[in-house]
């Protein structure tokens, strides 16, 4: 085994047995020390615990512990909420605006509205054990249910809409590519700009069968891994 892989391998028992979420490891030059490796090998040890999603590296700061990433299980009935506390997460939701906006050329195709027709965006921030992982666009089909939506503030918007509304969704499709945070982006997600985004684009239909939301989701890549499920 490579000499870096096997740093590696060291330090993530060390991080399983002795560091909690958030805590932060000694400074990367006082870990080649211990291990006495140059920096150079030090680095790739730890590159390689940051691509697992053990470790979070940020500019000007010393290397942060993370979960290992929180599997998303993509399916007809999948929910951002359901999801993380099956993995034996503490979501939460912080709403960041709601307006009425003009469909643009996709939101028009997706939703099968004309285009500058009115819909409803929610933005909303996710978080996972207080780590920003998550912000989404929610484009909605308007109707009466806006003045429930309006009202939204936290926890799941698909169980709001179920509960007040009656309005039942279902997953149609997800569209899922990689993308580099914008300053935006980084800001609210407090990660470095162009940092990786796992980003699913999602048409959700009412039980009728008819477009209902599109919503459009970026994820910090080291903290979400996708799970495809298929019907057998």
């Amino acid at each position: 085994m490579p000499l870096y892989l096997d740093i590696a391998l060291s330090l993530e028992q060390e991080i399983s047995k002795y560091y909690q979420f958030g805590e932060q490891l000694p400074a990367e030059q006082d870990l080649a020390k211990r291990y006495g490796v140059n920096r150079h090998t030090l680095r790739r040890a730890v590159d390689e615990l940051v691509r697992q999603g053990w470790l979070l590296r940020q500019q000007g700061k010393r290397l942060q512990v993370l979960r290992k990433p929180v599997r998303y299980a993509l399916h007809s009935g999948a929910r951002f909420t359901d999801s993380f506390r099956l993995a034996g997460a503490s979501p939460k939701t912080e709403v960041l605006s709601y307006s009425t906006q003009r469909a643009d050329e996709r939101c028009a195709l997706n939703l099968g509205v004309a285009k500058d027709s009115n819909i409803l965006l929610i933005q909303t921030l996710r978080y996972v054990d207080e780590v920003p992982v998550s912000l989404i666009s929610h484009h909605i089909i308007d109707g009466p249910h806006r003045h429930t939506l309006s009202q939204f503030r936290e926890g799941s918007l698909h169980h709001l809409l179920n509960q007040q509304c009656q309005i039942k969704l279902k997953r149609s499709r997800t569209l899922v590519n990689l993308a580099s945070a914008n300053n935006d982006e980084s800001r609210k997600l407090n990660t470095v700009k162009s940092a990786p985004l796992l980003c699913l684009y999602t048409l959700n239909r009412d039980i009728q069968g008819r477009p209902f939301e599109y919503s459009i989701s970026k994820n910090r890549a080291e903290l979400v891994e996708l799970c495809m499920e298929h019907d057998t």
